[in-house]
């Protein structure tokens, strides 16, 4: 989970007086803080509506709409109708409070991942994560985090951008601890859901710190003190996908990563850095994974699909 590394894109408040309802342009990494009142969250009108209340941190990963409201009953209306977009990065506020109801503040921000590993470990998380308040999963200091960024924001003073930036990567690791700790059954496959298991979670560890190893199936059971049957068949079912096939995308991710690092490493040295004696075989499998060759991609020209 550390290598989940973002970096915050804009941070800003909003107000509202009840009655009020607004839809939102989606778009990835969207963090919301609910720092007084309360409402009620809409993800693309396919779930059902989750009520927020003072202390709540919400992430949605990749929401195409979301809409925020003091109440279920209340219309929506488009955002772009109190305020733009170059409006709301100028002045990091909006406020609609005309009306003589209840207030609720929220922060409203975006992450992007900021490593190719980052971007495709992040593929894996569900579409909303919710820390509520009070709860066993939400220690005192996160609500403390919770107003120390609400202060930074409003006094806007020298160096705030990278304070909320740093306090919100450390409120979304801990929200995302709380998911694995939850470990909702219910939940796609992916590698946040195995990480819930304690030997799924060893057997990932050694993979994603050790690329360069020739692992296989029958000794990463054996490290994880499983059967080769019973472990393959329980990564697959956790994760999505096979160990070796986890393990091919990782190795190509983080010699991605070594690349946009910048190392002055020639391609063979990358490739067998990921566990590749071939620098053909590793360029091919390259290709395939990332969309893109090597000597492309170390380029800054990437091509196809991103990582």
């Amino acid at each position: 989970m550390n290598l989940l590394r973002t970096h915050g894109q804009l941070y800003g408040r909003l107000e509202f007086a009840a009655p009020w309802g607004y839809r939102f342009p989606g778009e990835k990494g969207i963090c919301l803080m609910v720092t007084r009142g309360s409402c009620f969250l809409g993800v693309e009108e396919q779930q059902p509506p989750v009520p927020l209340v003072g202390g709540d941190f919400i992430f949605l990963s990749s929401p195409t709409s979301y809409s925020l409201r003091s109440s279920l009953e209340v219309p929506l209306r488009q955002i772009e109708e109190v305020t733009s977009e170059a409006e709301f990065r100028r002045s990091r506020l909006i406020r609609d409070v005309g009306e003589s109801g209840p207030r609720t503040s929220l922060i409203a921000g975006c992450f992007r991942f900021a490593t190719p590993e980052s971007e495709w470990l992040a593929r894996g998380l569900p579409p909303v994560i919710h820390v509520s308040t009070p709860g066993a999963h939400s220690p005192q200091w996160f609500q403390s985090t919770l107003q120390f960024v609400e202060t930074e924001i409003v006094q806007d003073l020298p160096g705030a951008a990278a304070v909320v930036d740093r306090l919100a990567e450390v409120l979304f690791v801990h929200a995302l601890r709380t998911r694995v700790t939850a470990s909702v059954p219910n939940d796609n496959p992916s590698w946040l859901r195995a990480l819930a298991d304690p030997q799924m979670a060893a057997a990932l560890r050694l993979m994603h710190t050790e690329p360069g190893h020739p692992w296989t199936v029958p000794e990463l059971a054996r490290a994880v003190s499983m059967s080769r049957s019973a472990f393959a068949a329980r990564f697959r079912e956790l994760v999505g996908t096979t160990p070796l096939d986890h393990l091919t995308e990782w190795r190509m991710v983080r010699a991605a990563g070594v690349m946009r690092e910048g190392h002055p490493m020639k391609l063979a040295a990358v490739a067998a850095a990921v566990g590749y004696e071939s620098e053909s075989a590793f360029g091919k499998v390259f290709r395939r994974v990332m969309g893109v060759s090597p000597g492309k991609y170390r380029r800054g020209l990437p091509e196809g699909r991103a990582p």
